[in-house]
């Protein structure tokens, strides 16, 4: 599969779109799967919901300033899709993002998700 971006700019008025973010939301794949290349897994900075910060894994891809935030069940996803437990070892290895919805305690959220390639 060849490698997509982004989509850029907010037509639909998405409320999630309408503040942006470094960091990728569910809605910034507009309903589609997006494919990409790691560039990098760092550690950001990251705000709390309670006005601090803490410190979090973060997936850089090629092609997209975007980041994609790792908790552990995205990263568990990851290392399953490429087969590699190893983040280290992940740059250069394409992903799949799509956008769902997942259970955050107790709510029904958009999420993004993980696999190797488009289905």
């Amino acid at each position: 599969m060849s490698e997509n971006t982004i989509p850029k700019g907010n037509p639909d008025m998405h409320v999630d779109l309408m503040y942006p973010s470094k960091y990728l939301k569910a809605a910034d794949l507009v309903g589609k799967d997006v494919t990409l290349t790691i560039k990098a897994v760092t550690k950001d900075e990251l705000r709390d919901q309670g006005g601090g910060t803490k410190k979090k894994y973060v997936v850089r891809f090629e092609k997209t300033d975007k980041m994609f935030v790792l908790g552990p069940t995205t990263a568990h996803m990851v290392a399953a899709a490429l087969d590699e437990p190893k983040a280290i070892k992940w740059a250069g290895k394409k992903i799949t993002l799509f956008p769902t919805t997942c259970d955050a305690f107790g709510e029904i959220k958009a999420c993004i998700r993980v696999r190797t390639e488009a289905q």
